[in-house]
């Protein structure tokens, strides 16, 4: 089984971002990426900042009418 923890390290340790548990004696290897906290959080502001801008601009955007579903219809050979 392998187990992925997120999170940074802060005077010397390893501060994971959700609570985690890891079991005593397991071999683990720590990979350390190229960006810093305030990196990463200015990364998720600025994919949030486009997320809207998608949202804002899909506002005046002409949806098709689709059939409705009929879900009181019955169904013939229903088989449990």
């Amino acid at each position: 089984m392998l187990l992925t923890v997120q999170g940074f390290f802060e005077e010397g340790k390893f501060i994971p971002s959700e609570p985690v548990k890891i079991p005593e004696h397991k071999r683990a290897i720590v990979t350390i990426l190229d960006e810093n906290e305030d990196d990463r959080k200015k990364r998720q502001m600025t994919d949030l900042a486009e997320c809207y801008r998608l949202l804002d601009e899909s506002m005046d955007e002409e949806v098709p009418d689709f059939p409705r579903a009929n879900l009181h219809r019955k169904v013939e050979n229903w088989i449990c």
